[in-house]
């Protein structure tokens, strides 16, 4: 009995190594999962931005690493309403609690005396992708909650504006309203890469994108961490 094709094929399935039987199958070829590994605590500090690369995106010739941390900070004494702690700044461990993260890394930069320039990037892991998600569409919920809110300690007043959740990241401006000339204002960033978020907090007079752009930029280093 003559078998055709699709029949060979079906006893594949019950009889191993059939090896080369059905010449005109197509070659099957190992790809990539499209599913990333989750990352570890100890790859943390490596997603970080070397200060250049981060000097070069806020427009300054140079910045430097005034502060390392592997524990979030609480500001939630010194700012109100609460709702706006996320807007406020990268990492704040009030924002973060009882969401399941594991481990953080953040770095603060300036670019000196003059203090023209600031950046806070951070890392913070998850034990799985989801989890990181969960963490990413409560926030998308609550940051529109905040609209203005003041430093308690200075007394200083800033408004929000051009909050936005597109192309999978969380973004905002935070505009201190009394400043002096040339002004003074914070952008915000919060992107979801595999187990990852990615925090980041940005000021200069003119701030700009430059929170969304550091944090691409660090999720391009998430995506290569496969």
């Amino acid at each position: 009995m003559r078998l055709s094709t699709a029949a060979i094929a079906g006893l594949c399935l019950l009889v191993a190594g059939c090896g080369n039987t059905i010449s005109n199958a197509d070659t099957v070829t190992p790809t990539r999962t499209t599913i990333p590994r989750p990352l570890v605590e100890r790859e943390l500090g490596g997603l970080l931005l070397p200060p250049e690369q981060v000097a070069a995106v806020m427009g300054t010739p140079a910045m430097t690493v005034t502060e390392s941390n592997d524990a979030m900070t609480d500001h939630s004494a010194i700012m109100s309403p609460p709702e706006c702690l996320a807007i406020d700044g990268a990492a704040e461990a009030q924002v973060y609690a009882d969401s399941g993260f594991r481990a953080e890394r953040d770095e603060s930069l300036n670019d000196g005396d003059d203090f023209a320039h600031y950046a806070k990037q951070a890392v913070v892991l998850f034990p799985y992708l989801e989890k990181a998600a969960e963490f990413f569409d409560v926030s998308a919920e609550r940051w529109p909650a905040c609209q203005n809110y003041t430093h308690t300690q200075s007394g200083s007043q800033w408004t929000v504006t051009h909050m936005a959740n597109a192309d999978g990241a969380l973004t905002a401006n935070a505009v201190y309203t009394e400043a002096a000339a040339p002004g003074w204002a914070c952008g915000r960033a919060l992107l979801q890469r595999n187990n990852i978020i990615i925090d980041v907090n940005t000021c200069s007079a003119n701030p700009g994108d430059t929170a969304r752009r550091l944090a691409d930029q660090i999720a391009t280093k998430v995506d290569a961490a496969w």
